[in-house]
């Protein structure tokens, strides 16, 4: 046997390995969703652990979204979608778009929080279009925060009195990771307490952390003994995926806050023994959906569809 191919297969069973560690560490995090208690999502806003269901059914103008949501913009680069191939559940989605432009443009749509949670989930059904293509900087995805100031640029204090912010996002920003191609590698960016840059950490799943390399949790292991890698994972362009991120703050005292997600129902990506807080006022306030560039040299365009906010995991649509 070669070194390549004893290196691949090696890896191939690390892998294996980390996902059975987890399924026995985490066994909650793999429990049927609420979603499967109600077949294509009909009923699920029922649920008392839901908190929000929006299948953008009920809407002809993206200025309707205020009867669910507090932000929605820029109105001008929303559009509720109605094409066959560009809606999953219904007849209906949110189409987010970036125009040509120079300059940054910001979309988010956002639900505020009342009260306000230690743990939340988010799911969202998502598109890039065919030829999504972000080469700068670029936010786009689910958002959970923490009182987060919107003040980019500005980290938290790192005794744990200040905010969080975390966003599920793809963006391949310049040359990208071995392997990476439009949009890019799933990834957490990150504001909390032991970011490296002032402008926010971006996590990937493998336990590598841009700027700086290797997340802490890999440095080091005695302080983050749950975390485990996992395959990094990127979307195709043009192809819908249910992606699921959820936040749970640490207990005061304790490094026990999580941060995860699902792809299509499968664990991807798993940060734990987190320290996002230490006062208990700092809680989860608020969440939505996001589409961010510096700048855009073509109109790019994303798609949301079946948008559940739980208090427990949601998992995909069941049929």
């Amino acid at each position: 046997m070669n070194l390549l191919t004893h290196f691949r297969k090696s890896t191939i069973l690390r892998f294996i390995l980390a996902g059975l560690v987890l399924s026995f560490l985490v066994p909650a995090l793999f429990a049927d969703g609420i979603a499967s208690r109600y077949p294509n999502d009909v009923g699920i806003e029922n649920d008392p652990d839901v908190i929000l269901f929006d299948g953008f059914e009920s809407y002809t103008s993206p200025s309707q979204l205020f009867t669910k949501w507090d932000q929605a913009g820029r109105q001008a680069n929303l559009r509720i979608a109605t094409e066959p191939g560009n809606y999953v559940g219904g007849h209906k989605s949110l189409e987010m778009k970036l125009p040509i432009s120079q300059n940054e443009t910001v979309n988010s749509v956002l639900k505020s929080l009342n009260p306000e949670e230690t743990v939340l989930y988010i799911r969202a059904y998502e598109k890039f279009d065919p030829g999504f293509s972000v080469t700068t900087s670029g936010h786009n995805g689910l958002r959970i925060g923490g009182h987060y100031p919107g003040i980019p640029g500005n980290p938290p204090p790192r005794d744990g009195t200040g905010f969080f912010l975390f966003t599920l996002q793809n963006n391949k920003a310049g040359t990208g990771r071995g392997g990476e191609v439009q949009p890019g590698y799933a990834q957490v960016y990150s504001y909390w307490p032991f970011q490296r840059s002032n402008f926010g950490d971006h996590w990937y799943s493998d336990g590598w952390v841009s700027p700086g390399g290797w997340g802490l949790w890999v440095l080091y292991p005695n302080q983050y003994p749950d975390f485990h890698t996992i395959p990094n994972w990127q979307p195709v362009r043009g192809v819908w995926y249910c992606y699921e991120f959820m936040v749970r703050v640490n207990s005061l005292g304790r490094r026990n806050g999580v941060v995860a997600y699902w792809i299509d129902g499968n664990l991807a990506g798993y940060f734990p023994n987190l320290f996002m807080r230490s006062i208990d006022s700092l809680k989860i306030n608020d969440t939505g959906l996001r589409l961010h560039a510096l700048w855009s040299s073509r109109v790019n365009k994303k798609w949301y569809d079946n948008v559940v906010i739980a208090r427990s995991y949601i998992g995909p649509i069941s049929h």
